[in-house]
């Protein structure tokens, strides 16, 4: 009885491996990134989404160009918040003796903040093992270049980030990358309103 169920399993077999030689095949590679979020929370203030949204999100999509490293990067929107105050009512940043609402969730989200001050604090950027302290990556608030340590003054309550490096590794670490190449760019962002 053995014999007859080897049999067939064997011809399936042998079948399978006739036709897979008329096949044609491709190849592509998978990455999956994780990065274990850093937040720092407020007493008082509390970072979200576009209209408070928590979680909000706080990675994006790098456009890689080619072997030279030249990437863009699709942009993070976020916003300050006050927080609300622990007895449900609104914050405009003092809750006195009823202490604020703690926690990064939906209900410590108070008012907007639109004049916030956004300050990139740290800018890595990730390629391998290389050695990326040449290269040119920027981020951008709105548009326009941050500088590490220097407070930038939001003029509406909604923020967009963007990265970017528009120079050749080539130029700044002396190699050309290899495709499948990963690039990652990691920056720490803080907000603040004086109260």
């Amino acid at each position: 009885m053995n014999a007859k169920i080897l049999l067939p399993i064997a011809l399936l077999t042998l079948s399978g491996s006739a036709l897979a030689g008329d096949m044609a095949d491709a190849t592509t590679t998978l990455h999956w990134k994780g990065i274990v979020p850093t937040v720092v929370p407020g007493e008082a203030v509390i970072i979200t989404g576009p209209s408070g949204r928590i979680p909000y999100i706080d990675s994006a999509g790098l456009d890689v160009k080619d072997t030279t490293g030249v990437f863009t990067s699709d942009q993070i929107s976020l916003e300050l918040h006050y927080r609300m105050c622990s007895d449900g009512s609104t914050s405009d940043g003092s809750c006195g003796e009823a202490g604020y609402m703690e926690g990064e969730v939906a209900e410590a989200v108070g008012d907007l903040i639109p004049d916030a001050d956004w300050t990139m604090t740290s800018l890595e950027t990730v390629i391998g093992t290389l050695d990326t302290t040449g290269v040119g990556t920027v981020v951008k608030m709105e548009g326009t270049k941050m500088d590490k340590s220097i407070p930038v003054t939001a003029t509406t309550g909604t923020v967009t980030f963007t990265t970017e490096n528009a120079e050749s590794v080539e130029t700044s670490m002396g190699a050309e990358l290899k495709p499948g190449q990963n690039i990652e760019v990691h920056t720490v962002i803080n907000s603040a309103k004086a109260i």
